[in-house]
């Protein structure tokens, strides 16, 4: 691209706004200029990088594992973090049509743009209103969040007709049946409140039982599990090393953590595999283990695993261990983990303090 044009475009970001023309024309002949072709990546999402961009022709798509964030289209810049502070890139940069860029270092911006006060200014506007565009999406999406959940809670009331049916019902089997979907109905509602709760920044106490975590163990997979579709055809096997130590601990939230380890498990073995649940324990904290028989865990994703919309699965939602996560070390002031497994698969774990006071 002509210098003159490189100029042109520079003139009409608001970092370059107070350059004199010949500080400008100077600047643009040093910057290096960057072709991508359709999907091209600019750079990938953890990479190390000290380098931003701007994109003078084309479009670039910003997205962060599967989901995507938001479109850049001329005359704008991308990347300018890393010429601030020199950390792996928080997304994936991909060109959606042959774009052309100008990539700036962070050597050039000390040299240039570090000694123009107004661009440092300009900067810092522009990252203020990127924040605040974020904060505004996610408040959005946590009212939208919010809103489903008030409605689902009213549609719940039809649940109760499960009451009913429980005092009518005489045949045993079909009545612990309907005793299942009245504990996961009070379960629902409970999880509903507590969300609706967080919204209008309500405390709300949480329920802490002291008894052994083999009892939670046994009633999920007699109860909530034993019919789930991804358990069909795998068993179930417990091994309880130091039966009856008990520990303290919010009943719903270590349910949550027991069925998203359990179904995960299932959902990577092959079909017939056996699901195995060690719990053991001493007088510090007790730790319950789930290991499944799949392909194991590549090394690319280990430091992701545990993170917030991270997934494998083509219909994941990637918020299954990262509950588990929030919930153990958070919540409980425990340790979640996992290792390979002898002979192939993985082990996920966690460990709760037996004493923790919920604090």
């Amino acid at each position: 691209m002509e210098i003159g044009k490189r100029t042109k475009y520079l003139r009409t970001i608001d970092l370059f706004e107070h350059f004199r023309e010949e500080e400008l024309r100077v600047f643009a002949e040093k910057v290096q200029e960057v072709n991508l072709r359709e999907n091209d990546v600019l750079f990938r999402e953890g990479s190390m990088g000290d380098d931003m961009f701007i994109l003078l022709e084309g479009s670039l798509k910003v997205y962060k594992e599967s989901r995507f964030i938001t479109l850049i289209r001329p005359v704008d810049y991308i990347g300018e973090m890393a010429i601030i502070e020199r950390k792996p890139r928080s997304a994936t940069v991909q060109a959606i049509k042959p774009s052309i860029l100008l990539k700036i270092t962070m050597e050039q911006f000390q040299e240039y743009l570090s000694q123009q006060p107004e661009s440092l200014v300009s900067l810092m506007r522009t990252l203020s209103q990127r924040i605040r565009r974020n904060t505004e999406i996610i408040a959005e999406e946590f009212e939208k969040a919010n809103i489903l959940i008030h409605d689902m809670k009213n549609l719940m009331s039809s649940m109760l007709f499960l009451d009913m049916l429980d005092r009518e019902i005489t045949d045993e089997r079909h009545k612990r049946l309907v005793g299942i979907m009245r504990q996961s109905r009070d379960n629902l509602v409970q999880m509903m409140e507590e969300a609706l709760g967080n919204a209008k920044r309500l405390y709300r106490p949480r329920l802490y039982v002291e008894e052994p975590l083999e009892n939670l163990l046994h009633e999920v997979v007699d109860n909530e599990l034993s019919s789930h579709p991804d358990l069909e055809g795998h068993d179930i096997k417990t091994e309880i090393i130091n039966p009856g130590l008990e520990v303290r601990f919010c009943r719903l939230e270590i349910r949550r953590v027991l069925i998203n380890l359990l179904l995960n498990a299932a959902q990577v073995s092959p079909p017939g595999a056996e699901i195995v649940v060690g719990l053991h324990g001493d007088v510090g904290e007790v730790t319950l283990d789930v290991r499944d028989h799949g392909c194991g865990i590549p090394a690319h994703f280990r430091d992701k695993i545990f993170e917030t919309h991270f997934t494998t699965k083509p219909r994941g939602s990637g918020l299954g261990l990262a509950s588990c996560r929030q919930v153990v070390e958070k919540l409980h002031n425990g340790k979640i983990a996992f290792t390979d497994a002898e002979g192939g698969g993985t082990v996920f774990s966690f460990s709760l303090p037996r004493e923790y006071d919920g604090t």
